[in-house]
Protein backbone atom coordinates (compact mmCIF):
# COMPACT_ATOMS: atom_id res chain seq x y z
CA UNK A 1 0.00 0.00 0.00
CA UNK A 2 1.30 3.45 -0.85
CA UNK A 3 1.79 5.91 2.01
CA UNK A 4 -0.05 9.24 2.19
CA UNK A 5 3.28 10.93 1.38
CA UNK A 6 3.71 8.90 -1.82
CA UNK A 7 0.15 9.70 -2.83
CA UNK A 8 0.73 13.37 -2.05
CA UNK A 9 3.89 13.49 -4.15
CA UNK A 10 2.07 11.99 -7.12
CA UNK A 11 -0.82 14.42 -6.72
CA UNK A 12 1.59 17.32 -6.43
CA UNK A 13 3.26 16.32 -9.69
CA UNK A 14 -0.10 16.07 -11.44
CA UNK A 15 -1.14 19.48 -10.19
CA UNK A 16 2.16 20.93 -11.34
CA UNK A 17 1.58 19.60 -14.84
CA UNK A 18 -1.96 20.99 -14.95
CA UNK A 19 -0.78 24.37 -13.71
CA UNK A 20 2.09 24.42 -16.21
CA UNK A 21 -0.24 23.64 -19.11
CA UNK A 22 -2.56 26.46 -18.10
CA UNK A 23 0.28 28.95 -18.03
CA UNK A 24 1.70 27.91 -21.37
CA UNK A 25 -1.61 28.11 -23.24
CA UNK A 26 -1.55 31.89 -22.80
CA UNK A 27 -0.36 33.99 -25.76
CA UNK A 28 3.43 33.88 -26.01
CA UNK A 29 5.30 37.17 -25.90
CA UNK A 30 8.74 35.70 -26.39
CA UNK A 31 9.06 37.29 -29.84
CA UNK A 32 9.00 40.89 -28.60
CA UNK A 33 12.53 42.33 -28.71
CA UNK A 34 12.15 44.31 -25.47
CA UNK A 35 10.28 41.60 -23.53
CA UNK A 36 11.69 38.56 -21.76
CA UNK A 37 9.61 35.50 -20.95
CA UNK A 38 11.42 33.66 -18.17
CA UNK A 39 10.13 30.42 -16.63
CA UNK A 40 11.03 29.69 -13.02
CA UNK A 41 10.05 26.75 -10.81
CA UNK A 42 9.02 27.95 -7.33
CA UNK A 43 6.85 30.91 -6.38
CA UNK A 44 7.64 32.44 -2.98
CA UNK A 45 4.82 33.58 -0.72
CA UNK A 46 6.66 36.83 -0.09
CA UNK A 47 9.72 38.54 -1.54
CA UNK A 48 10.94 38.85 2.05
CA UNK A 49 11.14 35.23 2.93
CA UNK A 50 14.80 34.77 3.86
CA UNK A 51 15.23 32.38 0.97
CA UNK A 52 16.96 32.30 -2.40
CA UNK A 53 13.67 31.70 -4.21
CA UNK A 54 12.50 35.10 -2.98
CA UNK A 55 15.87 36.67 -3.69
CA UNK A 56 15.93 35.73 -7.38
CA UNK A 57 13.17 38.17 -8.40
CA UNK A 58 14.17 40.67 -5.70
CA UNK A 59 17.60 40.97 -7.34
CA UNK A 60 15.95 42.66 -10.32
CA UNK A 61 14.34 45.30 -8.05
CA UNK A 62 16.92 46.08 -5.36
CA UNK A 63 20.53 47.21 -5.77
CA UNK A 64 23.25 46.27 -3.30
CA UNK A 65 26.19 48.23 -1.94
CA UNK A 66 28.63 45.86 -3.64
CA UNK A 67 28.38 43.95 -6.91
CA UNK A 68 29.74 40.43 -7.47
CA UNK A 69 30.54 39.63 -11.08
CA UNK A 70 30.59 36.19 -12.72
CA UNK A 71 34.27 35.73 -11.83
CA UNK A 72 33.42 36.38 -8.15
CA UNK A 73 35.20 39.72 -8.17
CA UNK A 74 33.74 42.52 -6.03
CA UNK A 75 32.93 45.81 -7.77
CA UNK A 76 31.42 49.12 -6.63
CA UNK A 77 27.67 49.58 -6.94
CA UNK A 78 25.74 51.79 -4.53
CA UNK A 79 28.95 52.08 -2.54
CA UNK A 80 31.84 53.79 -4.32
CA UNK A 81 34.44 52.36 -1.95
CA UNK A 82 34.83 50.39 1.29
CA UNK A 83 37.50 49.41 3.79
CA UNK A 84 37.86 47.28 6.91
CA UNK A 85 39.52 48.21 10.18
CA UNK A 86 39.08 45.33 12.60
CA UNK A 87 35.40 45.13 13.52
CA UNK A 88 34.48 48.28 11.56
CA UNK A 89 33.72 48.44 7.85
CA UNK A 90 33.30 51.88 6.28
CA UNK A 91 31.31 52.42 3.07
CA UNK A 92 31.30 55.60 1.01
CA UNK A 93 28.07 55.89 -0.98
CA UNK A 94 27.12 57.35 -4.33
CA UNK A 95 25.24 60.65 -4.05
CA UNK A 96 23.09 60.36 -7.20
CA UNK A 97 20.90 57.33 -6.45
CA UNK A 98 17.13 57.80 -6.35
CA UNK A 99 14.65 55.09 -5.32
CA UNK A 100 11.54 54.50 -7.37
CA UNK A 101 9.42 56.20 -4.70
CA UNK A 102 11.46 59.40 -5.18
CA UNK A 103 13.53 59.16 -1.98
CA UNK A 104 17.32 59.40 -2.16
CA UNK A 105 20.05 57.05 -1.04
CA UNK A 106 22.03 58.27 1.97
CA UNK A 107 23.83 56.80 4.98
CA UNK A 108 20.71 56.95 7.15
CA UNK A 109 18.85 54.81 4.59
CA UNK A 110 21.59 52.19 4.62
CA UNK A 111 21.66 52.14 8.44
CA UNK A 112 17.88 51.68 8.50
CA UNK A 113 18.24 48.70 6.14
CA UNK A 114 20.90 47.21 8.43
CA UNK A 115 18.44 47.31 11.35
CA UNK A 116 15.82 45.72 9.10
CA UNK A 117 18.13 42.81 8.23
CA UNK A 118 18.80 42.13 11.90
CA UNK A 119 15.06 41.67 12.47
CA UNK A 120 14.55 39.27 9.62
CA UNK A 121 16.71 36.24 10.40
CA UNK A 122 19.02 34.78 13.00
CA UNK A 123 21.46 34.13 10.14
CA UNK A 124 22.39 37.84 10.12
CA UNK A 125 23.72 38.05 13.70
CA UNK A 126 25.23 34.61 13.11
CA UNK A 127 27.41 36.36 10.54
CA UNK A 128 28.51 38.66 13.37
CA UNK A 129 26.55 41.78 12.30
CA UNK A 130 26.19 44.15 15.25
CA UNK A 131 25.11 47.70 14.34
CA UNK A 132 25.32 50.46 11.73
CA UNK A 133 26.40 54.05 12.42
CA UNK A 134 25.97 57.12 10.24
CA UNK A 135 29.23 59.06 9.83
CA UNK A 136 27.93 61.71 7.43
CA UNK A 137 25.35 61.95 4.64
CA UNK A 138 27.26 59.60 2.34
CA UNK A 139 29.37 57.54 4.76
CA UNK A 140 28.15 54.67 6.90
CA UNK A 141 29.95 52.25 9.25
CA UNK A 142 28.98 48.62 9.78
CA UNK A 143 30.20 47.23 13.10
CA UNK A 144 30.61 43.50 13.69
CA UNK A 145 30.99 41.52 16.91
CA UNK A 146 34.22 39.89 15.68
CA UNK A 147 36.37 40.81 12.68
CA UNK A 148 34.34 39.77 9.64
CA UNK A 149 36.73 39.48 6.65
CA UNK A 150 33.89 38.66 4.25
CA UNK A 151 31.39 41.42 5.06
CA UNK A 152 31.72 43.04 1.62
CA UNK A 153 31.25 39.62 -0.02
CA UNK A 154 28.04 39.09 1.96
CA UNK A 155 26.71 42.53 1.10
CA UNK A 156 26.82 41.66 -2.61
CA UNK A 157 23.92 39.25 -1.98
CA UNK A 158 20.31 40.15 -2.69
CA UNK A 159 19.68 39.27 0.95
CA UNK A 160 21.27 42.65 1.63
CA UNK A 161 19.65 44.64 -1.17
CA UNK A 162 18.84 48.23 -0.20
CA UNK A 163 15.21 49.27 0.22
CA UNK A 164 14.04 52.89 0.26
CA UNK A 165 13.80 54.31 3.79
CA UNK A 166 10.06 55.17 3.67
CA UNK A 167 9.17 51.71 2.33
CA UNK A 168 10.63 50.04 5.43
CA UNK A 169 7.97 51.70 7.61
CA UNK A 170 5.35 49.40 6.12
CA UNK A 171 4.15 46.06 7.45
CA UNK A 172 6.47 43.19 6.53
CA UNK A 173 3.73 41.65 4.40
CA UNK A 174 3.49 44.85 2.36
CA UNK A 175 7.27 45.03 2.01
CA UNK A 176 7.28 41.46 0.75
CA UNK A 177 4.49 42.06 -1.73
CA UNK A 178 6.07 45.15 -3.28
CA UNK A 179 9.67 45.98 -2.29
CA UNK A 180 10.77 49.48 -3.25
CA UNK A 181 14.35 49.69 -4.45
CA UNK A 182 16.57 51.69 -6.76
CA UNK A 183 17.06 48.79 -9.17
CA UNK A 184 16.72 48.51 -12.94
CA UNK A 185 13.18 47.06 -12.66
CA UNK A 186 10.07 47.59 -10.57
CA UNK A 187 7.38 45.07 -9.69
CA UNK A 188 4.45 46.17 -11.85
CA UNK A 189 2.12 43.28 -11.08
CA UNK A 190 2.09 39.97 -9.21
CA UNK A 191 -0.46 37.51 -10.56
CA UNK A 192 -0.41 34.91 -7.81
CA UNK A 193 0.06 31.40 -9.09
CA UNK A 194 1.06 32.64 -12.52
CA UNK A 195 3.72 35.33 -12.88
CA UNK A 196 5.40 38.52 -11.74
CA UNK A 197 5.58 41.31 -14.29
CA UNK A 198 8.70 43.45 -13.97
CA UNK A 199 8.86 46.85 -15.67
CA UNK A 200 11.97 48.85 -16.59
CA UNK A 201 13.01 51.75 -14.35
CA UNK A 202 13.69 54.35 -17.05
CA UNK A 203 15.42 56.67 -14.55
CA UNK A 204 18.12 54.11 -13.73
CA UNK A 205 21.65 55.54 -14.08
CA UNK A 206 23.78 53.73 -11.47
CA UNK A 207 24.44 50.25 -12.78
CA UNK A 208 27.39 48.47 -11.15
CA UNK A 209 30.94 49.12 -12.26
CA UNK A 210 31.70 47.32 -15.51
CA UNK A 211 28.15 47.59 -16.92
CA UNK A 212 26.57 50.15 -19.26
CA UNK A 213 25.24 52.04 -16.24
CA UNK A 214 21.94 53.32 -17.68
CA UNK A 215 18.45 51.80 -17.95
CA UNK A 216 18.02 48.09 -18.67
CA UNK A 217 17.79 47.03 -22.31
CA UNK A 218 14.61 45.05 -21.65
CA UNK A 219 11.38 46.92 -21.03
CA UNK A 220 9.37 44.07 -19.52
CA UNK A 221 10.14 40.74 -17.86
CA UNK A 222 7.40 38.12 -17.49
CA UNK A 223 8.71 36.02 -14.58
CA UNK A 224 6.43 32.99 -14.90
CA UNK A 225 6.08 30.19 -12.36
CA UNK A 226 6.02 26.77 -14.04
CA UNK A 227 6.74 24.04 -11.45
CA UNK A 228 7.25 21.17 -13.88
CA UNK A 229 10.74 21.02 -15.44
CA UNK A 230 9.51 19.14 -18.52
CA UNK A 231 6.89 21.83 -19.17
CA UNK A 232 9.55 24.53 -18.93
CA UNK A 233 11.73 22.64 -21.42
CA UNK A 234 8.83 22.16 -23.83
CA UNK A 235 8.09 25.90 -23.73
CA UNK A 236 11.73 26.62 -24.61
CA UNK A 237 11.61 24.20 -27.53
CA UNK A 238 8.38 25.72 -28.83
CA UNK A 239 9.72 29.27 -28.57
CA UNK A 240 7.17 30.20 -25.91
CA UNK A 241 9.95 31.04 -23.47
CA UNK A 242 13.18 32.96 -23.89
CA UNK A 243 14.94 31.54 -20.82
CA UNK A 244 14.17 28.71 -18.41
CA UNK A 245 15.48 27.77 -14.98
CA UNK A 246 16.48 24.23 -14.01
CA UNK A 247 15.76 22.27 -17.20
CA UNK A 248 15.45 18.47 -16.78
CA UNK A 249 18.85 16.88 -16.18
CA UNK A 250 18.22 14.42 -19.00
CA UNK A 251 18.07 17.43 -21.37
CA UNK A 252 21.12 19.29 -20.06
CA UNK A 253 23.64 17.81 -22.50
CA UNK A 254 21.29 18.55 -25.39
CA UNK A 255 20.76 22.08 -24.10
CA UNK A 256 24.50 22.74 -24.06
CA UNK A 257 24.72 21.91 -27.76
CA UNK A 258 21.53 23.63 -28.84
CA UNK A 259 20.87 26.65 -26.59
CA UNK A 260 22.55 29.36 -24.55
CA UNK A 261 23.35 27.70 -21.22
CA UNK A 262 24.85 28.84 -17.94
CA UNK A 263 25.55 27.09 -14.65
CA UNK A 264 26.53 28.52 -11.29
CA UNK A 265 26.91 26.72 -7.96
CA UNK A 266 25.47 28.54 -4.98
CA UNK A 267 27.85 29.63 -2.21
CA UNK A 268 27.53 28.59 1.42
CA UNK A 269 26.45 24.98 1.86
CA UNK A 270 25.47 22.67 -0.99
CA UNK A 271 22.60 20.18 -0.96
CA UNK A 272 23.82 18.34 2.12
CA UNK A 273 22.46 15.76 4.55
CA UNK A 274 22.44 17.03 8.14
CA UNK A 275 22.37 14.16 10.64
CA UNK A 276 20.54 14.72 13.94
CA UNK A 277 23.05 14.02 16.73
CA UNK A 278 20.68 14.90 19.59
CA UNK A 279 18.21 12.01 19.36
CA UNK A 280 17.77 8.77 17.43
CA UNK A 281 20.29 6.40 15.84
CA UNK A 282 22.70 9.12 14.73
CA UNK A 283 23.69 9.96 18.28
CA UNK A 284 26.21 7.16 17.68
CA UNK A 285 29.09 8.33 15.47
CA UNK A 286 29.61 4.77 14.19
CA UNK A 287 26.06 4.69 12.80
CA UNK A 288 26.58 8.07 11.12
CA UNK A 289 29.78 6.83 9.52
CA UNK A 290 28.14 3.57 8.47
CA UNK A 291 25.42 5.59 6.75
CA UNK A 292 28.12 7.57 4.93
CA UNK A 293 29.95 4.48 3.67
CA UNK A 294 26.74 2.69 2.64
CA UNK A 295 24.93 5.53 0.88
CA UNK A 296 26.80 5.39 -2.46
CA UNK A 297 26.02 9.10 -2.94
CA UNK A 298 28.47 9.81 -5.76
CA UNK A 299 27.06 7.08 -8.00
CA UNK A 300 23.50 8.16 -7.24
CA UNK A 301 24.27 11.73 -8.28
CA UNK A 302 25.87 10.55 -11.53
CA UNK A 303 22.91 8.32 -12.34
CA UNK A 304 20.12 10.74 -11.43
CA UNK A 305 21.53 14.08 -12.61
CA UNK A 306 23.52 12.80 -15.64
CA UNK A 307 26.20 15.43 -15.41
CA UNK A 308 23.81 18.38 -14.99
CA UNK A 309 24.63 18.68 -11.27
CA UNK A 310 27.98 17.70 -9.70
CA UNK A 311 28.56 15.40 -6.77
CA UNK A 312 29.69 17.21 -3.63
CA UNK A 313 31.37 15.36 -0.77
CA UNK A 314 31.69 18.32 1.59
CA UNK A 315 28.63 18.54 3.82
CA UNK A 316 29.54 21.90 5.34
CA UNK A 317 30.69 23.96 2.39
CA UNK A 318 30.08 24.70 -1.27
CA UNK A 319 32.88 24.86 -3.84
CA UNK A 320 32.10 28.56 -4.36
CA UNK A 321 32.71 29.48 -0.71
CA UNK A 322 36.00 30.96 0.45
CA UNK A 323 38.63 28.49 1.75
CA UNK A 324 36.74 25.42 0.55
CA UNK A 325 38.18 21.95 1.23
CA UNK A 326 37.58 19.22 -1.36
CA UNK A 327 36.19 16.18 0.47
CA UNK A 328 34.89 14.23 -2.51
CA UNK A 329 37.14 11.30 -1.58
CA UNK A 330 35.76 11.09 1.97
CA UNK A 331 33.57 8.04 2.68
CA UNK A 332 33.92 6.08 -0.57
CA UNK A 333 31.23 3.48 -1.13
CA UNK A 334 32.16 0.58 1.16
CA UNK A 335 29.21 -1.54 2.34
CA UNK A 336 31.49 -4.02 4.11
CA UNK A 337 32.96 -1.25 6.25
CA UNK A 338 29.45 0.08 6.90
CA UNK A 339 28.24 -3.32 8.12
CA UNK A 340 31.28 -3.70 10.39
CA UNK A 341 30.56 -0.31 11.98
CA UNK A 342 26.89 -1.20 12.48
CA UNK A 343 27.81 -4.46 14.17
CA UNK A 344 30.27 -2.62 16.39
CA UNK A 345 27.44 -0.22 17.32
CA UNK A 346 25.29 -3.17 18.47
CA UNK A 347 23.21 -3.82 15.34
CA UNK A 348 24.32 -7.43 14.89
CA UNK A 349 21.01 -9.07 14.03
CA UNK A 350 18.62 -8.65 11.10
CA UNK A 351 14.88 -9.28 10.98
CA UNK A 352 12.87 -11.17 8.36
CA UNK A 353 12.77 -8.07 6.13
CA UNK A 354 16.56 -7.76 6.15
CA UNK A 355 16.71 -4.72 8.43
CA UNK A 356 19.10 -4.53 11.34
CA UNK A 357 17.78 -4.55 14.89
CA UNK A 358 19.52 -3.50 18.07
CA UNK A 359 19.76 -5.25 21.42
CA UNK A 360 16.29 -3.86 22.18
CA UNK A 361 14.96 -5.53 19.00
CA UNK A 362 14.07 -2.16 17.51
CA UNK A 363 14.63 -1.77 13.77
CA UNK A 364 17.42 0.59 12.72
CA UNK A 365 15.12 3.13 11.07
CA UNK A 366 16.14 6.57 9.82
CA UNK A 367 13.44 9.22 9.29
CA UNK A 368 14.19 11.46 6.32
CA UNK A 369 11.46 14.02 5.49
CA UNK A 370 11.91 15.94 2.24
CA UNK A 371 11.00 19.60 1.86
CA UNK A 372 9.26 20.19 -1.52
CA UNK A 373 10.51 23.79 -1.52
CA UNK A 374 14.12 22.60 -1.21
CA UNK A 375 14.35 19.31 -3.12
CA UNK A 376 13.08 19.13 -6.71
CA UNK A 377 11.61 16.06 -8.43
CA UNK A 378 15.06 14.72 -9.32
CA UNK A 379 16.16 15.25 -5.72
CA UNK A 380 13.27 13.07 -4.59
CA UNK A 381 14.48 10.34 -6.95
CA UNK A 382 17.98 10.67 -5.49
CA UNK A 383 16.58 10.25 -1.97
CA UNK A 384 14.68 7.14 -3.06
CA UNK A 385 17.93 5.77 -4.50
CA UNK A 386 19.55 6.32 -1.09
CA UNK A 387 16.75 4.24 0.39
CA UNK A 388 17.61 1.30 -1.88
CA UNK A 389 21.36 1.50 -1.20
CA UNK A 390 20.98 1.65 2.56
CA UNK A 391 18.69 -1.37 2.64
CA UNK A 392 21.63 -3.43 1.36
CA UNK A 393 23.38 -2.99 4.73
CA UNK A 394 20.18 -3.26 6.77
CA UNK A 395 19.31 0.41 7.37
CA UNK A 396 15.64 1.25 6.88
CA UNK A 397 15.41 4.72 5.38
CA UNK A 398 11.92 6.17 5.70
CA UNK A 399 11.83 9.06 3.23
CA UNK A 400 8.75 11.04 2.19
CA UNK A 401 7.73 14.46 0.90
CA UNK A 402 6.17 16.76 3.47
CA UNK A 403 2.71 18.13 2.77
CA UNK A 404 1.92 21.84 2.90
CA UNK A 405 -0.06 21.22 6.09
CA UNK A 406 2.95 19.58 7.74
CA UNK A 407 5.22 22.41 6.59
CA UNK A 408 2.88 25.05 8.01
CA UNK A 409 2.63 23.19 11.31
CA UNK A 410 6.41 22.87 11.66
CA UNK A 411 6.25 19.06 11.64
CA UNK A 412 9.47 17.05 11.64
CA UNK A 413 11.51 19.82 13.23
CA UNK A 414 11.73 18.54 16.81
CA UNK A 415 14.67 16.39 17.88
CA UNK A 416 12.61 13.20 18.15
CA UNK A 417 10.78 13.67 14.84
CA UNK A 418 13.55 13.39 12.25
CA UNK A 419 17.02 11.93 11.72
CA UNK A 420 18.09 13.65 8.49
CA UNK A 421 17.35 16.99 6.90
CA UNK A 422 18.47 17.74 3.36
CA UNK A 423 19.02 21.35 2.41
CA UNK A 424 21.30 24.08 1.15
CA UNK A 425 22.15 27.50 2.55
CA UNK A 426 23.19 30.23 0.12
CA UNK A 427 25.65 32.47 1.95
CA UNK A 428 28.82 33.92 0.45
CA UNK A 429 31.07 33.63 3.52
CA UNK A 430 32.48 30.95 5.84
CA UNK A 431 30.10 32.25 8.50
CA UNK A 432 27.66 29.75 7.01
CA UNK A 433 29.39 27.47 9.54
CA UNK A 434 28.13 29.58 12.44
CA UNK A 435 24.64 29.67 10.92
CA UNK A 436 24.49 25.88 10.65
CA UNK A 437 26.37 24.76 13.78
CA UNK A 438 25.96 27.38 16.52
CA UNK A 439 24.29 25.70 19.50
CA UNK A 440 20.89 27.19 20.22
CA UNK A 441 20.12 29.36 23.22
CA UNK A 442 17.13 28.96 25.51
CA UNK A 443 14.55 29.53 22.80
CA UNK A 444 14.54 26.36 20.71
CA UNK A 445 11.04 26.72 19.27
CA UNK A 446 10.36 24.69 16.15
CA UNK A 447 10.53 26.20 12.68
CA UNK A 448 10.79 25.11 9.10
CA UNK A 449 14.21 24.53 7.57
CA UNK A 450 14.52 28.23 6.75
CA UNK A 451 12.84 29.50 9.92
CA UNK A 452 10.53 31.49 7.69
CA UNK A 453 9.04 34.41 9.54
CA UNK A 454 5.30 34.95 9.66
CA UNK A 455 4.44 37.31 6.84
CA UNK A 456 3.14 39.96 9.25
CA UNK A 457 5.95 39.65 11.79
CA UNK A 458 9.67 39.99 12.27
CA UNK A 459 11.65 37.20 13.89
CA UNK A 460 12.29 37.42 17.62
CA UNK A 461 15.87 37.29 18.88
CA UNK A 462 15.04 36.41 22.51
CA UNK A 463 16.86 33.32 23.67
CA UNK A 464 19.14 33.28 20.60
CA UNK A 465 17.34 30.44 18.80
CA UNK A 466 19.07 28.69 15.93
CA UNK A 467 16.58 26.75 13.80
CA UNK A 468 19.25 26.48 11.09
CA UNK A 469 21.30 24.08 13.26
CA UNK A 470 19.60 21.00 11.83
CA UNK A 471 22.44 18.77 13.03
CA UNK A 472 21.38 19.94 16.49
CA UNK A 473 25.02 20.31 17.44
CA UNK A 474 25.69 21.40 20.99
CA UNK A 475 29.44 21.59 20.45
CA UNK A 476 30.64 24.97 21.72
CA UNK A 477 34.24 24.02 20.95
CA UNK A 478 33.27 23.84 17.29
CA UNK A 479 31.54 27.22 17.46
CA UNK A 480 34.51 28.78 19.24
CA UNK A 481 36.80 27.43 16.51
CA UNK A 482 34.59 29.12 13.90
CA UNK A 483 34.85 32.42 15.76
CA UNK A 484 38.61 32.01 16.20
CA UNK A 485 39.02 31.55 12.44
CA UNK A 486 37.28 34.89 11.88
CA UNK A 487 39.52 36.57 14.42
CA UNK A 488 42.62 35.25 12.66
CA UNK A 489 44.21 38.09 10.67
CA UNK A 490 46.65 35.98 8.65
CA UNK A 491 44.81 34.66 5.55
CA UNK A 492 46.93 31.50 5.24
CA UNK A 493 46.42 30.59 8.90
CA UNK A 494 42.71 31.41 8.63
CA UNK A 495 42.36 29.08 5.64
CA UNK A 496 44.07 26.30 7.57
CA UNK A 497 41.69 26.78 10.50
CA UNK A 498 38.58 26.81 8.32
CA UNK A 499 39.66 23.71 6.43
CA UNK A 500 40.33 21.92 9.72
CA UNK A 501 36.73 22.72 10.75
CA UNK A 502 35.38 21.29 7.48
CA UNK A 503 37.51 18.18 8.00
CA UNK A 504 36.19 17.79 11.57
CA UNK A 505 32.55 18.02 10.40
CA UNK A 506 33.30 15.32 7.81
CA UNK A 507 35.27 13.05 10.16
CA UNK A 508 32.46 13.19 12.73
CA UNK A 509 29.89 12.65 9.95
CA UNK A 510 27.78 15.53 11.27
CA UNK A 511 26.75 16.43 7.73
CA UNK A 512 27.41 14.63 4.48
CA UNK A 513 27.72 16.25 1.09
CA UNK A 514 25.32 15.07 -1.59
CA UNK A 515 25.19 17.31 -4.68
CA UNK A 516 25.82 20.90 -5.64
CA UNK A 517 23.13 23.54 -5.31
CA UNK A 518 23.21 24.35 -9.02
CA UNK A 519 21.59 27.21 -10.90
CA UNK A 520 21.16 25.86 -14.43
CA UNK A 521 19.77 28.14 -17.14
CA UNK A 522 18.92 27.41 -20.78
CA UNK A 523 17.86 30.11 -23.20
CA UNK A 524 17.34 31.05 -26.81
CA UNK A 525 20.45 31.85 -28.81
CA UNK A 526 19.32 35.40 -29.56
CA UNK A 527 20.02 36.38 -25.94
CA UNK A 528 23.24 38.23 -25.10
CA UNK A 529 24.56 39.94 -22.00
CA UNK A 530 23.10 37.55 -19.42
CA UNK A 531 24.53 38.26 -15.98
CA UNK A 532 24.60 35.07 -13.97
CA UNK A 533 26.66 34.92 -10.81
CA UNK A 534 26.59 32.54 -7.84
CA UNK A 535 23.38 34.19 -6.55
CA UNK A 536 21.41 33.56 -9.73
CA UNK A 537 20.46 35.51 -12.86
CA UNK A 538 20.21 39.27 -13.22
CA UNK A 539 18.48 40.67 -16.30
CA UNK A 540 19.84 44.22 -16.22
CA UNK A 541 22.30 43.85 -19.14
CA UNK A 542 20.35 41.20 -21.05
CA UNK A 543 19.49 41.88 -24.71
CA UNK A 544 17.38 40.10 -27.31
CA UNK A 545 18.92 40.37 -30.75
Amino acid sequence: MRSKHTIFAAALSALALLHSSAVLTQPAEASASDTLVYLHSIEPKSLYQWWTQAEYPRRQILDSLVYLDEQQQLRPWLAKSWKQDGTVWTFVLRDDVVFTDGSKLDAATVAKNFDFWLKLSTSVPDSFFKEAKVVDANTVEFHTTVPQPWLADLLSSTAFGINSAPSLDRDLKEIGENPIGSGPFTLKEWKRGEEMVLQRNDAYQWGPEGTHGGPAYLKTVHWKFVPDANARWLALEKGQADLVYDPPSVKWQQAQGQYLTSQQLAPGRNQALSLNVEAGPFTDKRVRQAFAYASNREQIVKSVFRGAVPYEGNGAYSKTTQDYLNLDAAYPYDPAKAMALLEEAGYQKTNADGYRVGPDDKVLEVVFPLYPTVVNAEGVIAAQALQAELKKVGIKLNTFVLTQTELAAGRYTKADEYDIVQGYWSWYAPTVLSINYRPAGDNTSTATIYARQQLHQFSAAQGEPNPHNRVRSNDWELQNAIIAAHEQTDPAARKQQLQAIQQHISDDALALGFYGSAYNLAGQNNLTGLQHNIYGPQFYTLKKN
